[in-house]
């Protein structure tokens, strides 16, 4: 940001000057310089430095689609928090599960790659809603990193892998991660807070593709369903608290 300023005015300065003595000395040709330089200098002074491109472009890609799921949870009176599944024979790559209650029971037998609600079940408390991971995307990317999976790993390797790529895309300074008794404390050093701003109220059913592929990496990782119970903005960044649930044979 201050390179910006510094190549701009050292532009319309020098442009000024050769401007003005191309006007003494009636050069035509330092006088166009001059125009040419102050007009180079007003140009840099508009551009978006690349960090705000890149904030930007995560805002426009990522917020339509959170807020439509935000209005789909909202307009289905889902009360309960995400549940983040971790790959199985039904679901190979995972998937992120909102109840329609917080007291909530799952079937992960009824769960498959075409199911979005789940309604076809005996006991209401099973009923809900199927999403494709956010995060899906970004867990990828982590495991190429890696260059192998993070299936039965443990979430050092979540945190080391997330780390890196996500400070390698500019999308945040660090990941932290440490586990006490099935629980996570989670915090994401994110580069661009408004959007966490905007969503924080929302994050624990929907969260952004950042927190999501985090957690989704953690279900993997550990091979056990991910409940994310809270989020807060911290002066270190997105704070999250999410919690063991259990592996995949003890819900079918």
């Amino acid at each position: 940001m201050k390179g910006k300023y510094i190549v701009s005015s050292a532009l319309i300065i020098a442009g000024t000057a050769i401007l003005g003595y191309g006007a003494i000395t009636a050069n035509q040709s330092q006088i166009n310089l001059g125009i040419a330089g102050i007009f180079l200098g007003l140009i840099v002074l508009t551009f978006k430095t690349s960090e705000y491109v890149k904030r930007e472009a995560l805002d426009n890609l990522a917020s339509p689609y959170i807020k439509t799921l935000q209005e789909l949870v909202k307009d289905l009176a889902l009360e309960g928090r995400a549940v983040y599944i971790p790959p199985y024979e039904n679901l190979p790559n995972g998937g992120t599960f909102i109840p329609l209650h917080e007291e909530f029971d799952l079937d992960l037998a009824r769960l498959d790659e075409e199911t979005v609600f789940l309604t076809n079940v005996s006991n209401e408390r099973q009923m809900g809603l199927k999403i494709r991971p956010l995060g899906l995307e970004l867990l990828k990317k982590y495991e190429e990193h890696l260059e192998y999976s993070l299936e039965d790993t443990n979430y050092k390797e979540v945190e080391s892998a997330s780390s890196s790529v996500l400070r390698v895309l500019d999308l945040a300074k660090g990941v932290y991660i440490d586990e006490e008794d099935g629980k996570f404390r989670i915090v994401v050093n994110t580069v661009n807070r408004e959007i966490c701003r905007k969503n924080i109220d929302y994050c624990d059913q929907v969260a952004c593709p950042i927190c999501s592929s985090i957690l989704l990496s953690l279900a993997k990782a550990t091979g056990e369903l991910i409940m994310a119970d809270k989020f807060s903005i911290t002066e270190h960044g997105i704070e999250i608290e999410a919690k063991r649930l259990g592996g995949v044979g003890n819900w079918m």
